[in-house]
């Protein structure tokens, strides 16, 4: 008999609420992603975010894993949005056999297929065991991975690109080539329509930048090589526990330039520029499909803390 799935009692409500923020506090440390007092307040602004009436939130459903027995395996949290189903959480107490996770996952597309949404989205943390069994071999790919490297190490290595503040002349060209790549990695990405990731892209560009070059706590820069630019680098500056943090919200070599290691050195300059501003880390946001780009920043000893998956419907 395959297990089936039921709502949470609402009596079970703040028993499970105080439960799952507890693991994503701790999921949050144990990956690095945040820590300290960064992911007690991530915490709670994610369950004000995605249940601000409870178990009545309408896009919210928090299921019971049951087995033929009538025993309670487990949790699954799921959210709908526009057009996507988010897999917020899977929470066992003991690891599900490949057979009950082909149950749970049918289950679940199931509940998509009901609700017409064209993907299923779940955030994992390297560390979740129970969900990349789940995920993982199952149809979905990762979309997108956060990365940190802490300490920001100190690299004895020549510099051979010039790397110095992008000038207000700059910039115009800088923010058009900017906000329309970014809009084309949401494309390829698979989790933007077209017209949704040019608006994405915008919006985000606007709140980081809303001064231009000249934004507090924005730094961006121009790369060349024998007077020539070859790229573009671009560091926001963040807090994280308490600390400066600074996180690669850009970062481009020109096409033709491509493959004569300027994207390692502007890393290495990136490292640089966050140790003069106080950092002593550094994050990164990559999409998954940007192979060579995860490959060096793994070799230079980024590491991964959170990753999202996506699977098509």
């Amino acid at each position: 008999m395959p297990l089936q799935l039921s709502p949470l009692p609402a009596e079970r409500f703040e028993e499970w609420r105080s439960a799952a923020r507890q693991r994503v506090i701790d999921g949050n440390r144990a990956s690095g992603y945040r820590i300290g007092a960064d992911a007690v307040d991530f915490a709670d602004a994610f369950f004000a975010e995605l249940l601000p009436d409870g178990l009545a939130t309408p896009t919210v459903r928090i299921l019971r894993i049951v087995d033929e027995h009538e025993r309670e395996l487990g949790t699954l949290w799921l959210a709908v949005g526009e057009h996507k189903l988010f897999l917020l959480e899977l929470a066992v107490e003991e690891p599900l056999s490949d057979a009950r996770n082909d149950d749970v996952l049918a289950q679940i597309l199931a509940i998509a297929s009901d609700r017409g949404v064209a993907r299923i989205s779940a955030p994992l943390f390297p560390h979740d065991a129970a969900g990349h069994a789940l995920l993982e071999g199952r149809g979905f790919e990762v979309a997108s991975i956060q990365m940190v490297l802490e300490p920001l190490p100190v690299r004895e290595v020549p510099v051979h690109v010039d790397v110095v503040p992008m000038t207000a002349e700059r910039f115009p060209r800088f923010v058009a080539a900017s906000e329309k790549g970014f809009a084309d990695d949401l494309v390829a990405s698979g989790r933007y329509s077209p017209e949704e990731a040019a608006a994405e892209s915008h919006r985000q560009l606007v709140a980081e930048l809303p001064e231009g070059v000249e934004t507090k706590g924005q730094a961006l820069f121009t790369a060349s090589v024998d007077g020539a630019e070859v790229g573009i680098l671009w560091l926001g500056m963040r807090v994280r526990d308490g600390r400066p943090h600074a996180f690669v919200l850009d970062i481009e070599v020109d096409t033709a330039e491509r493959r004569k290691g300027y994207g390692r050195a502007l890393m290495h300059a990136a490292e640089r520029e966050a140790r003069r501003l106080g950092a002593d880390s550094i994050g990164l946001h990559v999409f998954g499909f940007n192979t060579g780009a995860i490959d060096l920043y793994e070799q230079l000893g980024y590491r991964r803390t959170e990753e999202s998956l996506l699977r098509e419907l």
